[in-house]
């Protein structure tokens, strides 16, 4: 018999009014793009807002610009499949919000730069500072921005699939519905971008971070009624030792292949914020939109509080959605033949099942438009943060006459063609078998670069004797190690190292390396080398880079 619950409470898929609300914000992001393209004459507008942007959006903005589909998705998918190690590993983010308050941002924001990595040219050299827009361009945001948007194609796509084909006059698989979105996701991000720069992206995103956190309040709340339980009955569900959940993580393990351990998890917080602060500049970016270093202060103690409260509350939705998918009462397919969401094969769809099939009418809308948002409020800051690097630092640095208005006229076209570029990545991406979850292949794909990067800028503020071509071979070592540790199974099957003669089999058989501590280790091989190695190639003019280290800057008193 029916549960009368469900029969009031679950939707059959989207509806009109679903529809609508989606629409509706569609509309809204392309009009605040317009409205901010009025003003624009120089690319100091169009990439840092003439540096007045206020704190409150900032903070904001970056909440919903790191968050992204990969976190938005990855993070119930990853609590289904694997437990609570990588949620507990966030207790880390004060230690985190510490580092870049007191270390990070009073040091970016007296350099008074529109590329953070035109630090490094002064401090190191042009190859270093180069080899930086590479891994950033080339490896970090390409691929990052291509992953955020096939995940919300698919998402989008997963839950509007069945009920889309009512409203079209022909007839879709899903495979090609996910390419509409998805070029649709592409195409609208890049343009409102494209028209409106950096003012328009912290604007959309201070409303798109509001839309995400309602998105996920109201997935816990419906949970919370249809089921009758609540935050401790989905811990106890989670944290079950007997076969419904998974155990409680280890605290250690001197196994690296071992997923979940807590420390792997803690270590894998840390260096991850911490270098994304340093080194990224869709991050950096947003703090040098602000007045002074105060204003930037606290901007970033609404990110981290924000971020933090967000990411709980998502690790709190997997916990739920186990629970839910795991009650006889509500046990369904989630794809054909599939009711398990453990299964690897779905655990990244159970929430955007819930959204299709777990939500009233109008709240499902709602939760799409948050998908939409999380995934343009990525694009649109990658997008525009891509764009002023290859404008500042190769253009500009190859050419330094061009007007304000061809330097504006550049940056616009810049941006349009990442944005497009993205979405063809993003394509081709969606072309290749699927097998690691959300988590697994960010971490072994653009994550790769980010420890390397960073060690660029830790290196360049606190050793003041190691010259470019020590860090350089740090830098570069620390990538061959970074995707060593990421595709071990997959090297050892390349070089014949293993018993398996399909690749298939190596992979269901064979572990590699926790992907929690992939950053980690590049992160201590590319500082630790390029220290050592600076005894080999010192700095050739150490008295020159005393004013470029972070003793320097830091604590220089704001003009």
């Amino acid at each position: 018999m029916t549960n009368p619950s469900r029969m009031i409470l679950a939707s059959t898929g989207l509806q009109s009014l679903d529809y609508l609300v989606v629409l509706v914000y569609l509309i809204g992001v392309l009009g605040a793009g317009w409205y901010f393209s009025r003003s624009q004459t120089k690319t100091d507008e169009f990439f840092v807002a003439k540096r007045q942007m206020p704190w409150m959006a900032v903070g904001l903005s970056i909440i919903a610009t790191m968050l992204s589909t990969v976190s938005y998705l990855a993070t119930p998918g990853e609590v289904i499949r694997h437990g609570l190690a990588l949620a507990i590993g966030w207790l880390a983010i004060p230690l985190c919000f510490v580092v870049v308050n007191f270390l990070w941002i009073p040091f970016f924001m007296r350099l008074q730069v529109t590329s953070i990595y035109e630090y490094l040219e002064p401090r190191f050299g042009l190859a270093t500072r180069w080899l930086a827009v590479f891994l950033f361009v080339a490896i970090l945001r390409l691929f990052w921005m291509a992953t955020i948007v096939l995940t919300a194609a698919r998402a989008v796509a997963q839950i509007t699939h069945e009920s889309i084909l009512a409203f079209l006059p022909v007839e879709m698989t899903l495979n090609q519905w996910t390419l509409v979105v998805l070029f649709s996701v592409g195409v609208l991000s890049t343009f409102y971008t494209m028209l409106g720069g950096i003012k328009a992206v912290i604007w959309t995103d201070v409303v798109q971070c509001v839309v995400l956190f309602l998105g996920v309040v109201l997935t816990l709340s419906f949970v919370a009624a249809r089921t009758g339980t609540g935050p401790f009955d989905w811990w106890q569900t989670t944290t079950s030792s007997e076969g419904e959940g998974h155990r409680f993580p280890a605290i250690f393990s001197f196994d690296i292949t071992t997923r979940n351990v807590l420390l792997f998890t803690i270590l894998h917080t840390v260096t991850w914020y911490s270098c994304t602060f340093i080194a990224d500049q869709v991050a950096v970016q947003r703090y040098l939109t602000t007045t002074s270093v105060r204003a930037a202060i606290r901007g970033n103690v609404v990110n981290f509080v924000g971020d933090f409260f967000m990411m709980s509350l998502l690790a709190v939705c997997g916990m739920a959605l186990l629970s839910y998918y795991l009650d006889p009462r509500f046990q369904t397919e989630i794809i054909k033949g599939v009711i398990d969401p453990r299964n690897e094969a779905v655990a990244d769809k159970v929430f955007p099942h819930f959204i299709a099939y777990g939500l009233p009418l109008g709240i499902s809308g709602i939760v799409v438009a948050a998908l939409f948002a999380v995934a343009m409020s990525s694009l649109d800051s990658g997008v525009n943060s891509v764009s002023a690097v290859l404008t500042v630092d190769v253009f500009q640095r190859l050419n330094g006459m061009l007007s304000d208005r061809d330097s504006l006229r550049l940056a616009k076209m810049l941006t349009l063609i990442v944005g497009l570029g993205c979405t063809l990545l993003a394509w081709g991406m969606s072309l290749l078998p699927e097998h690691y979850n959300i988590i697994g292949i960010t971490a072994r794909t653009f994550n790769c670069a980010l420890g390397p990067l960073a060690s660029l800028f830790f290196v360049g503020m606190f050793f003041r004797h190691v010259g470019q071509r020590a860090v350089i071979i740090g830098a570069v070592t620390g990538l061959v190690t970074a995707v060593s540790s990421a595709w071990w199974v997959e090297l050892r099957w390349i070089l014949g190292l293993t018993k398996y003669i399909q690749l298939s089999d190596a992979v269901n058989h064979l572990s590699g390396p926790t992907p929690f501590l992939i950053t980690p280790l590049a992160v201590v091989v590319s500082v630790g080398l390029s220290w050592i190695m600076g005894f080999i190639f010192p700095c050739t003019n150490p008295d020159e880079v005393d004013r470029l280290l972070w003793r320097s800057l830091a604590r220089r008193e704001e003009s």
